[in-house]
């Protein structure tokens, strides 16, 4: 996958057992889905992949810069574009062209200027003159109802595409760094703080996988003094 010598062997073994164990557990969520193409699935089983896969695509990311970092990869520079300057961001896919995995974590909003309070149903309040209005029942959810799986099963296809390369997205991320750092955007991959899909008392295997990329992560981006 990478150049050989002695002083990446090491890191290689971790990149490749980390990344051996996001591919297992992606298949299973393929599995678990019925494919990569449905487009509904159970209330219950959408949760549960779900719950998998949103640490599964932050425990990749934080992979991907251990290989930009560890491997030294850099963004070539292309011709210019002939429509001016790069996008900044990339929209949501809902047709028919492949999934592209995003590189950058979800950023944290702590604004909360303008939200519209949710509401909640009919005042709670009683006459007694008999004209009282009927309050409708709230709908009943159960977790065999079918919902939507389109957004999951593009996310859960992007991630499966882009293990199968993971070179070809550290030099994609390091694309996007450049891009975004010329139009002045944010270049980091990685939010501050704990990342996306973290438990603190996970013990599944793709909680293990999420704490081991991170660690890793932070590692090569603030190595200690030696």
């Amino acid at each position: 996958m990478f150049d050989d010598n002695k002083d990446a062997m090491d890191w290689t073994l971790a990149i490749d057992r980390q990344r051996d164990a996001l591919v297992r557990m992606v298949a299973a969520l393929v599995v678990m889905a019925g494919g990569t193409g449905v487009l509904v699935l159970p209330r219950f089983l959408r949760a549960e992949i779900w719950r998998v896969l949103r640490p599964a695509e932050a425990a990749f990311r934080r992979l991907l810069v251990v290989v930009k970092h560890v491997y030294k990869i850099e963004a070539r520079v292309a011709a210019p574009h002939a429509g001016g300057a790069f996008p900044v961001v990339i929209p949501r896919g809902t047709g028919g062209r492949l999934p592209v995995f995003a590189l950058f974590d979800p950023r944290k909003h702590f604004d909360f200027k303008g939200r519209v309070p949710a509401t909640r149903g009919n005042p709670n309040i009683r006459f007694f003159d008999g004209y009282d209005e009927a309050i409708p029942p709230k709908p009943l959810i159960l977790p065999d109802d079918p919902v939507s799986a389109q957004r999951l099963s593009r996310r859960l296809q992007a991630l499966q595409r882009a293990l199968d390369n993971l070179p070809k997205q550290a030099r994609r991320l390091a694309r996007w760094q450049m891009k975004r750092a010329d139009a002045g955007g944010i270049t980091r991959p990685l939010r501050p703080g704990r990342p996306p899909g973290h438990r603190a008392r996970g013990r599944d295997p793709v909680d293990e996988a999420l704490r081991d990329c991170h660690a890793l992560a932070l590692y090569v981006l603030h190595p200690p003094d030696t």
